[in-house]
């Protein structure tokens, strides 16, 4: 097994205790890791963004237009109040995640996505390193890698910017009311409204690349750790095995679900070596 090191250390830290050949990585006891508002969270944005990215793409530029004039109108009416929908779940599915972040598990917890500390930028290179081919097994996370935390950051970022972008040229066409009131300066950015039309625009696309990209990692993490990443999203359980983890190890912050299980693993397996 690839030896797992400590921050900072000068020799590596020895892998947990009965797991030394190379499938020590691998999974083989289920954990409860996404909770259910970060799974309803994750297929709502997936499903927003879909419906989001068609409706919007209709609306730059009108596909399958009907032969008269008042069918193309009544389509398009009806193709921007879908796109006006599906924004709204987009944007309460982004809020409650958002929310989900401090009151969550650790695994949901931004402190554990988002790098900010000295060991998690440690294994952030390492899992670089194992994109590169530089490192044999993949670090043995349990919840979110760092590097795709980071990735995530950016993206969560950019999730925001197309909610204010959205919500910016509503307020233009509304002219009146809260939403006017609150977002009706779209026109005073630089370039004007069409500025916010086109960064609006933009957005579209680099999701749509992100997207292909988290699909192609996923499926290539769910083979190569063999812990469950795609079926975790369905069921909320990830199969990791006990006390071979970073953060059972205790090296990138507190995670106490991971510990307690670890913990009452060891006691079920000291109770054996008693009886025996």
């Amino acid at each position: 097994m690839t030896a797992i090191s400590r921050p900072g250390a000068e020799t590596p830290l020895a892998p947990a205790a009965g797991h030394d050949d190379d499938d020590a990585v691998l999974g083989c006891s289920p954990i409860y890791v996404w909770e259910v508002p970060v799974r309803v969270t994750h297929w709502s944005i997936v499903i927003s963004i879909v419906a989001l990215s068609l409706t919007g793409l209709y609306i730059h530029a009108p596909f399958l237009v009907p032969s008269k004039p008042v069918d193309a109108s009544s389509m398009m009416a009806s193709v921007r109040w879908w796109h006006e929908i599906f924004a709204i779940v987009f944007t309460v599915s982004i809020a409650v995640r958002f929310y989900w972040g401090f009151v969550g598990n650790s695994f949901a917890s931004w402190r554990q996505i988002i790098p900010h500390r000295r060991e998690q930028f440690h294994w952030l290179r390492e899992m670089a390193r194992y994109y590169t081919f530089r490192r044999r097994h993949a670090p043995p996370y349990v919840g979110h890698n760092h590097l795709a935390g980071l990735a995530y950051s950016v993206v969560s970022v950019g999730l925001f910017a197309q909610v204010l972008s959205g919500l910016l040229l509503f307020g233009w066409i509304m002219q009146s009311g809260p939403i006017h009131a609150l977002f009706g300066w779209g026109s005073s950015v630089p370039g004007g409204i069409q500025t916010v039309r086109t960064f609006h625009y933009v957005l579209t696309f680099l999701f749509s690349a992100f997207a292909i990209h988290h699909v192609y990692s996923a499926i290539l993490v769910d083979i190569e750790e063999k812990t469950g990443v795609m079926s975790s999203m369905f069921s909320g359980y990830k199969n990791i095995r006990p006390a071979a983890s970073l953060e059972a190890l205790g090296l990138i912050g507190d995670s106490p679900e991971e510990q307690a299980r670890t913990k009452a693993f060891e006691q079920v397996a000291d109770a054996g070596r008693k009886d025996a």
